[in-house]
């Protein structure tokens, strides 16, 4: 896998890989991670796939809250219950 860009935000590291014929959005946020695929060939390149990445972050910030909140009930089962 080999990094083509990263995409600058103040919360989570955005990183761009392209491996296997296909590029991977990777969205890390602390223990957490995302990863999107799209095929390189018709995915218009690089900068329409940064673009994209972009315009996928207030989505991908509501998937994280949800991951954190369903990570922090697995992990203290007892909490939820009360």
């Amino acid at each position: 896998m080999r990094t083509v860009a990263q995409i600058p935000h103040r919360a989570m590291r955005i990183i761009v890989q392209e491996w296997n014929e296909k590029y991977h959005l990777q969205y890390v946020w602390g223990p957490l991670e995302q990863t999107y695929r799209l095929p390189v060939e018709g995915s218009g390149g690089l900068e329409a796939v940064k673009a994209f990445g972009e315009r996928l972050i207030p989505e991908v910030q509501k998937v994280f809250l949800q991951m954190k909140e369903a990570r922090a009930t697995a992990l203290n089962p007892d909490s939820a219950a009360e």
